[in-house]
């Protein structure tokens, strides 16, 4: 599963996020505000994805935002982040997108919404998935400036809680007459011949580790590049997603 860093000032809130991330199997670490989360940061905190509240005392959420995908270490510059708020505004949701918010998430939030947008924002293609929502958040605002946007900007934008768009891993309706090819219910099941020596490197690795990233240091390679082995080899051997891959390589591990 993901270490998952989440800011935010409300306690209860924070205390709700953790509880339920970490009944999915998920690390939580926690930060009460801006300038603790960055120096947990600054400090080696690596985490998979960051959920981002704005408004918070010392430093708000904007510029934890703008510091993080500005930093030198391409790691850090790298992790998603998902904007987690109570501003509501269509200029704030465009804003998101444009500085590299993959999602915008408005409170109250339906927890099982915020579950699912966490993995997807893990799985995806981070510089792929980023540079779509800041096109159409960029399109969007030029449309808004000339009098011709209509409707909500999510619609045009993959940071909203009612609509996932991660770019190619949103998964699309089958052509007329295409053979549905059953997902893998079971480990048992599975078939690794298929796979190259390298795959299957990457499929123990993820296994044997807590997390996606220590795994990735594990291996010497990216996170990003990982997640594309791991969404192969999930293709390969018809696992649903990567999270179930990752959850049927950790039960073979144990």
């Amino acid at each position: 599963m993901a270490l998952v860093f989440v800011v935010d000032d409300e306690p209860d809130l924070r205390d709700l996020v953790r509880l339920n991330l970490e009944l999915d199997g998920h690390e939580v670490a926690v930060a009460a505000d801006g300038a603790e989360a960055l120096a947990c940061v600054a400090g080696g905190l690596r985490p998979d994805l960051v959920l981002l509240d704005l408004m918070m005392p010392k430093v708000d959420g904007w510029e934890v935002l703008r510091r993080l995908k500005a930093d030198p270490d391409p790691d850090v510059a790298a992790t998603p982040v998902v904007l987690l708020t109570a501003r509501a505004g269509e200029m704030d949701r465009i804003r998101g997108g444009i500085e590299g918010a993959l999602r915008y998430i408005v409170k109250p939030f339906d927890i099982g919404a915020l579950q699912r947008a966490v993995v997807e924002a893990v799985e995806a293609d981070e510089a792929e998935a980023r540079l779509a929502v800041q096109t159409s958040a960029l399109q969007h605002l030029v449309r808004l400036e000339r009098g011709e946007a209509e409707g909500d900007p999510c619609d045009q934008m993959a940071v909203d809680e009612r609509h996932v768009r991660f770019s190619r891993l949103e998964r699309q309706p089958d052509p007329p007459g295409a053979t549905t090819v059953e997902a893998q219910p079971a480990e048992a099941d599975l078939d690794l011949s298929s796979l190259s020596p390298k795959q299957l490197e990457v499929l123990a690795a993820v296994g044997g580790h807590p997390t996606v990233r220590v795994a990735s240091a594990a291996l010497g390679v990216s996170r990003s590049n990982v997640y594309a082995s791991l969404r192969r080899i999930a293709t390969k051997l018809h696992v649903a997603s990567v999270h179930d891959l990752v959850t049927l390589a950790r039960e073979r591990a144990a």
